[in-house]
């Protein structure tokens, strides 16, 4: 009976003595799920890695207009100012730095500014051509739209692409100074083009490839309209110079030198003419030096007036023209008006050779 109570004992013991050895087989066998990432709040966004770093963009340069350029002779083409307009377009977005936009419809030199402030350009660019010879003589000029100033001007004879793209070159650097962007753009070169063998503007530009533009130039220089041989010979220019002193008046210094630069072209064009530095407020007292040994010379000088529009009215110029001998007499005082300085100067100019054509 004892032995049959020990071997009931055995048997009821082998169950609890198995049973942790069962549960750690299943623990080995089935190992427990790795736990699940919990998710994100509603409107997070999902991690989606490293996030790669973005890269600084690069500003744009300051927007310029180009007007086409105003022929003041009709011995030129009818579509000459607008090729130098489109040299010069091309001239700066070849070299970078500037944002060029698209020339609009034809538009009335009054209207520059206003056009240019609606298309959101900060700068404009326009200027005048005037044969001469076998080239062109191009003032540009550089205006700032945010003050109707003009931050660069200059005139210079042209012959070639690489002549007028050195003169958008210069352009291009008073926009950039003005702007005051504080890196430069160097021009792209192409593979296929040579190194410029001339330095500054001129070499810059004959490194720009301007597509398309090379075989205009003919049309401007070659091609002008040759004077038949029935026509008379012009009358020698007589021997009296006319010496200009810079230009006065209340407005922004670059109109002044702009100014002064166009009554020497129109003087040009009747008489041997050259600009001299020299105190413009005092001109009579200083008469002797600025003709020195050239005892025959006439000096001409000006004072530009703008005039102020009313309502409805857009504003004008007003050029006041005097001429004063070696000794320092007054030998003419005029005026005219125009819608513009330039017209202003050159009526003022046609008045004096009307009663003065021997520039005396």
């Amino acid at each position: 009976m004892r032995r049959l109570f020990l071997a009931m004992l055995a048997l009821c013991a082998l169950p609890a003595l198995a049973a942790p050895h069962v549960v750690a087989a299943r623990a080995v066998t089935n190992p427990s799920p790795t736990p699940k990432p919990l998710l994100a709040p509603k409107g997070m966004p999902k991690p989606n890695g490293t996030p790669k770093p973005k890269g600084t963009p690069i500003p744009s340069g300051p927007k310029v207009l180009v007007y086409p350029f105003s022929a003041t002779s009709s011995g030129l083409p009818k579509n000459a100012g607008a090729t130098v307009a489109t040299i010069f377009a091309h001239a700066f977005e070849a070299s970078g730095g500037l944002d060029v936009l698209p020339t609009p419809p034809p538009t009335k030199p009054k209207l520059y500014p206003a056009t240019a402030t609606r298309l959101g350009a900060g700068y404009y660019v326009a200027g005048y051509l005037t044969p001469i010879g076998q080239g062109v003589s191009v003032l540009e000029q550089v205006v700032s739209v945010t003050n109707g100033v003009i931050i660069y001007s200059k005139t210079a004879q042209v012959f070639s692409v690489s002549d007028v793209g050195a003169l958008a070159l210069n352009a291009r650097r008073a926009i950039l100074a003005d702007a005051g962007v504080g890196r430069d753009y160097q021009p792209s070169t192409s593979s296929e083009t040579p190194a410029p063998t001339a330095t500054g503007p001129a070499g810059q530009a004959a490194s720009i490839k301007i597509s398309g533009i090379s075989g205009v130039l003919g049309h401007l220089f070659g091609k002008r309209p040759t004077v038949a041989a029935a026509s008379p010979t012009p009358e020698p220019k007589p021997a009296r110079r006319a010496l200009v002193v810079r230009v006065m008046g209340s407005v922004p210094g670059g109109v002044l030198t702009t100014s002064t630069d166009l009554l020497a072209a129109d003087l040009r064009k009747h008489f041997h003419t050259a600009i001299v530095a020299a105190p413009t407020s005092a001109i009579a007292a200083e008469a002797n030096a600025i003709c020195g040994l050239d005892r025959d010379a006439t000096i001409l000088t000006g004072t530009l007036e703008m005039i102020p529009g009313h309502f409805m009215k857009h504003g004008s110029s007003r050029f006041y023209l005097k001429a004063y001998a070696c000794f320092g007499a007054l030998l003419y005082h005029g005026h005219a008006n125009g819608g513009d300085a330039p017209t202003a100067i050159r009526k003022a100019v046609d008045d004096y050779v009307e009663h003065h054509p021997d520039n005396h």
